[in-house]
């Protein structure tokens, strides 16, 4: 039986205790918090609650789930693998550079791994690009566009503290970033601009939009705001061959669909009288589009769950490396650099 301790038993302690609840050889024994009412809730599902990190840490353990507020994910990180327990941690992983370079280095010292939730990359809307991109099916990608956009206006809780590492960028930002990364493992970004803003909440951005370019030529637009009352694509990708537009994240809805044959454009528009807005932007005859049947994805919520038990055991690599978070951090930091000096960032990550 492996055994798991939370730090922070608030919304998201409380999801990661849910997801262990479906595996029979794995158990949430205890957790950690400042907060009473949510160390109550703790002690009625069963578990040991612990006031002291100390104390916690005591706990015979395999792995530590931190999810609390950003700023304490660097300390909890590096204070439980110094005592011998392997880390998950919620997103984003740190908020700097340098606090993700020192987890690495305590992470090597004492062998025992850190990882971090990116659970979208299981997501049907983003398998559904994936499978798409890969295929082929619209041929040679040249602009994806990924967003995220919600109606309130506001940032709840502690994620509208700038201390507590609030804001869009680190909540959303870091999912979007890590799924264009992925999508091109292999790539790298050669530049990087951002526009980060508070448009409704004073204190932290609300609202960002950043532009990476790829060392293939895949320019991926990333935008994110919490006040939006008109609907755009969850996705929107252009290919040399064709289109694909998902509209939400369930990733059925939507459409794909590409040219036929050799056809570029059109033919002639002589003698035609209905030419939309212009002979450019005229339409495609019906007889020289192909529509794609979207990709059927598998239910996958658990992926990540299940993956992360088998690297405890020691029988599967983790899917979600620190080297891939560092890679995602520094961009993260570019995208604060480029909007603070509003500027395009040459990078080479």
């Amino acid at each position: 039986m492996l055994k798991v301790g939370i730090i922070g038993f608030g919304y998201m302690g409380n999801f990661h205790y849910e997801k262990v609840s479906h595996f029979d050889d794995v158990q949430v024994t205890c957790a950690f918090d400042n907060n009473d009412e949510k160390l109550k809730s703790a002690e009625k599902k069963g578990l040991k609650a612990y006031k002291t990190l100390d104390e916690f840490l005591k706990e015979d353990i395999d792995l530590v789930v931190i999810a609390t507020p950003n700023q304490w994910h660097e300390k909890y990180a590096v204070a439980a693998m110094k005592t011998g327990k392997n880390v998950l941690c919620e997103k984003p992983a740190t908020m700097s550079v340098d606090e993700m370079n020192q987890i690495i280095r305590v992470s090597k010292e004492t062998g025992n791994f850190f990882t971090v939730h990116q659970q979208r990359r299981f997501d049907p809307d983003y398998r559904v690009v994936k499978d798409i991109v890969n295929s082929g099916a619209i041929g040679k990608i040249t602009t994806i566009e990924s967003r995220v956009l919600g109606e309130r206006g506001v940032c709840f809780g502690w994620r509208a503290d700038p201390e507590s590492g609030g804001g869009m960028l680190y909540d959303w930002g870091v999912h979007l970033i890590d799924q264009i990364l992925q999508l091109y493992p292999e790539e790298t970004v050669t530049s990087i601009y951002a526009r980060v803003l508070s448009v409704l909440t004073p204190a932290v951005d609300d609202l960002f939009e950043i532009t990476l370019n790829l060392s293939n030529g895949v320019c991926a637009k990333v935008n994110v705001g919490t006040f939006a009352l008109q609907k755009l694509p969850r996705w929107f990708l252009f290919g040399d061959r064709g289109t694909l537009k998902l509209d939400d994240f369930s990733g059925t809805e939507g459409g794909a669909a590409r040219i036929k044959g050799e056809v570029q454009g059109f033919e002639s528009v002589v003698g035609q009288k209905v030419l939309g807005p212009s002979r450019t932007m005229a339409p495609l005859k019906p007889e020289y589009l192909e529509k794609i049947d979207l990709p059927k994805e598998e239910d996958m919520t658990l992926e990540y769950w299940r993956n992360l038990i088998e690297a405890l055991r020691g029988k599967e690599a983790l899917y979600v490396t620190t080297s891939q978070i560092l890679r995602q951090m520094k961009i993260v930091e570019a995208a604060f650099e480029s909007a603070k000096r509003n500027e395009v960032i040459k990078t080479s990550i």
